[in-house]
């Protein structure tokens, strides 16, 4: 009689063992949200970087004289790694208002979306300012 109890007590019942299983898939489903979060997340964050530095390189060809400076807005896509990013610029007279005189500059404002999207997916926005 003696034995018999110890084997019932040896092991697991089987509601432990579907409540243990239950715990674990909760726990995995957790981790595999967590994980296409962080994938979505630094892809995002990649188009964004991407879209920056593309940015940037178009404001340089306008600072440098490379690409012509024209009034109003003009569109236009560039390709920066494995994305074609649609852009905007807008250029407008600015003059600063300091108690010193300043020449008056040119504000360039490029917007910046992933082509294959609408201009509403903005990824990056820069701005500088450049001599006419």
């Amino acid at each position: 009689m003696r034995l018999n109890r110890r084997s019932r007590e040896a092991g697991f019942t089987l509601l432990e063992v579907l409540v243990a299983l239950t715990v674990l898939a909760v726990a995995l489903a957790a981790l595999v949200k967590t994980g296409a979060d962080h994938a979505r997340n630094t892809a995002y964050l990649q188009e964004r970087t991407l879209a920056h530095w593309a940015g940037q390189n178009l404001l340089t060809e306008f600072q440098t004289g490379m690409r012509a400076i024209a009034e109003g807005g003009r569109t236009g896509d560039v390709l920066m790694g494995p994305y074609r990013f649609a852009y905007r610029v807008e250029m407008s007279d600015y003059t600063a208002t300091t108690p010193f005189p300043l020449p008056a500059v040119k504000r360039v404002d490029i917007r910046l979306w992933l082509a294959d999207q609408g201009e509403q997916a903005q990824r990056a926005s820069v701005s500088g300012f450049m001599l006419p």
